[in-house]
């Protein structure tokens, strides 16, 4: 069954999703089998795959990792598209000096795997960037598609955080269709927002943080806002993308969102204890109280002050995704259905604690 959501798209024979056991690519993967056609889910773990991923007959999965191109060059070989969306997102859960695979993931591998697309003639290429390369704008002018990249990230020799690596990834593609490199195999980027939604095994901040909450980690949230999309609605925009699209970017941020209003969704549907909203300032103070806990007793902090600094800054962003809704049929799911199918993935897959119900049990 097609989702409802889906603009109507032409039939293909065959993609290839890299990364498709991430938030993202799980759930292209999901939408190009409900299209009746052929997927090769390129991952690195195919036991995790196979746990992940439907059993399905269309379904191809294959070893491989995108820094490689001998793993994965043959898959090539009759594939009609291609959604590259394997990335390394984790520094903010780490020692900010470990930058070295934002650089060889983020950018490398995607010059590796385009070039690889494009040496067999793939038809399109869809590439996964991020509205965090967006410049901020005022609200009288929202960024777009047109908008450049923040001024501290311009020109940056290598990959310092996850947006510079999604700015310079995008700078290394526009170089190689500058140039030539991509042959006759056309390319199209999105740009998602902070991305919710089923299948979020990694997990991604998003994921983290609606565990947390149906764990009772999570006591209080900033006064922030961001711009929310469902991680669904990103794959039917790629998928669009790539089959009617007539502009080489789209941005897909979906809606702008309160923080304490997502986590008090997130925490309705699980049956926990609503964490409560607090200064922005206090959220800072006390991601340093995490970081310095997880540091003494191992582990990863709920919250670090990178990650709340990039909650600030979604705060101040403002952002159009008129074009994708336009150009592409994109229509953004409402936060309820979002969260409502988080937590019926978590607990089909025992990632829940007990006693997290679903709201509509619990009445």
């Amino acid at each position: 069954m097609t989702d409802a959501h889906a603009p109507e798209l032409p039939a293909r024979g065959r993609a290839l999703v890299t990364g498709a056991t991430g938030l993202l690519g799980g759930n292209l993967v999901r939408l190009l089998l409900s299209l009746d056609q052929e997927v090769v889910a390129l991952v690195r773990d195919t036991d995790r795959a196979r746990r992940l991923l439907p059993e399905d007959p269309r379904l191809r999965v294959a070893a491989g990792d995108v820094t490689e191109p001998d793993s994965y060059r043959p898959l090539f070989a009759g594939v009609d598209e291609v959604f590259h969306t394997a990335a390394y997102f984790r520094e903010y859960f780490q020692d900010p000096s470990l930058t070295e695979p934002l650089e060889r993931v983020n950018v490398r591998g995607t010059e590796l795997v385009l070039a690889g697309a494009a040496e067999a003639g793939v038809p399109v290429f869809v590439h996964t960037s991020s509205v965090n390369t967006l410049a901020l704008r005022g609200p009288e002018r929202p960024a777009d598609e047109s908008t450049p990249p923040p001024d501290r990230f311009a020109d940056l020799p290598t990959s310092q955080c996850y947006p510079s690596s999604k700015i310079r990834a995008e700078g290394a593609v526009a170089e190689m269709v500058r140039s030539g490199r991509t042959g006759s195999t056309p390319v199209a980027t999105v740009l998602p927002g902070w991305m919710w939604g089923p299948g979020d095994a990694g997990p991604t901040s998003a994921g983290r943080l609606f565990l947390d909450v149906a764990r009772g980690r999570v006591k209080a949230v900033p006064r922030l806002s961001n711009y929310v999309v469902d991680a669904r609605d990103v794959a039917l925009a790629c998928v669009a993308a790539a089959r009617t699209g007539g502009h080489d970017r789209y941005v897909v941020a979906g809606e702008k969102r309160s923080l304490p209003a997502l986590v008090g969704a997130a925490a309705a549907e699980t049956g926990a204890r609503a964490p409560r909203a607090v200064p922005a300032g206090l959220a800072m103070a006390a991601a340093s109280l995490m970081e310095f806990q997880a540091r003494v007793r191992g582990g990863e902090p709920t919250a670090t002050r990178a990650g709340v600094r990039v909650l600030r800054e979604g705060d101040a962003r403002n952002i159009s995704s008129e074009l994708a809704r336009s150009d592409l049929g994109v229509r953004f799911r409402p936060v309820a259905e979002t969260v409502a199918a988080m937590g019926a993935w978590y607990r089909q897959h025992g990632m829940l604690p007990a006693g997290a119900v679903a709201a509509s049990a619990a009445r």
